[in-house]
């Protein structure tokens, strides 16, 4: 196997960290960066994971995906880097918000990071990747929630009011909850869309996929409340994880989100929707295709993509 470089954002702890450690183990030839806002956190976990997997090919890049110049900075300082060519990225880096949090750049923070900052950087790191890579999105069940839960699956319908819910308004009582969901059904309308964009403009095969890692409670999956408020939510919700069969843990899931990496079983895999290693169907509303398009063509609005960064178009 030729050298080859993958790019994990948050792979600094949890689903992240596990996935980077399982890329490492696999082969000396796999170059880890770990894209990290907090450069303290990400040198300690490049160290661990040297020790753990005995690659020394591990590095840690400061990428804070809540600033659209951070983004583009850490492209500039990666491009300039020498390391092996760009096989995959794996954006995995996310979080979930309650009150009223806000990116450098003005956008509602869990849409912004989730998405915003994700698509920005996929678009970027085109320009330096294999004709072979590698993309993958890390998603969430939450996209189609359960029932019994207090919503219903999400529908993108305007980025615009996704990003600046205060000018625009929220006016239903559930939609703070739609955010994070909303933002990860967003992860996968992305996905899909540039999965199609990347074999219809380009000769190159990129392969372009969404994770659903479970619900893990050994991460910090919500980064509101105090800590025995996030302890009672963790503690209902691994309960209702476990009854209804989306209980998942930060190793396992790793584990799994590491082999759409390295595993060849997935190399002809694009525009797909997997399940902790299995091929799956994503909501109805993620099949969208006018939706995908539109969220697409907003975006690239919103992060100010010009067309001479990316290899895919921005309309």
């Amino acid at each position: 196997m030729e050298k080859r470089t993958v790019v994990i954002t948050g792979g600094n702890s949890g689903l992240g960290y596990q996935c980077a450690k399982n890329i490492a183990a696999n082969s000396k030839d796999y170059t880890v960066v770990i894209a990290c806002r907090n450069s303290d956190k990400a040198a300690a976990a490049t160290k661990n994971l040297q020790q753990e997997t005995g690659n020394p090919n591990i590095y840690a890049l400061k990428l804070d995906l809540a600033s659209l110049d951070s983004i583009r900075n850490f492209y500039d300082v990666f491009c300039h880097e020498k390391y092996p060519p760009l096989y995959s990225l794996v954006c995995n880096a996310g979080l979930q918000t309650f009150g009223k949090e806000y990116t450098n750049d003005g956008f509602e923070m869990t849409f912004g990071v989730n998405h915003l900052g994700h698509f920005l950087l996929a678009n970027l790191m085109l320009n330096q990747m294999m004709n072979n890579g590698r993309i993958v999105f890390v998603s969430s069940d939450t996209h189609e929630p359960p029932k019994f839960f207090p919503y219903t699956a999400p529908v993108f319908s305007n980025a615009q009011v996704l990003a600046y819910p205060d000018i625009n308004g929220e006016v239903k009582s559930g939609t703070i909850m739609l955010r994070y969901p909303t933002s990860k059904l967003c992860n996968i309308l992305c996905a899909y869309e540039m999965a199609a964009r990347i074999a219809s403009e380009t000769d190159k095969n990129i392969t372009v996929n969404a994770f659903n890692p479970g619900l893990m409670t050994d991460t910090n999956f919500t980064s509101s409340g105090n800590k025995v408020t996030r302890a009672i939510l963790v503690g209902i919700m691994k309960v209702l994880a476990a009854i209804i069969g989306r209980l998942g843990s930060s190793k396992k899931s790793g584990k799994e989100l590491a082999a759409l990496i390295t595993d060849s079983q997935y190399n002809n895999s694009t525009g797909k929707y997997f399940d902790r290693g299995k091929e799956v169907k994503s909501s109805a509303p993620s099949y969208d295709k006018t939706a995908a398009r539109n969220l697409w063509i907003e975006s690239a609005g919103l992060v100010k993509l010009w067309q001479d960064e990316t290899i895919l178009s921005i309309i």
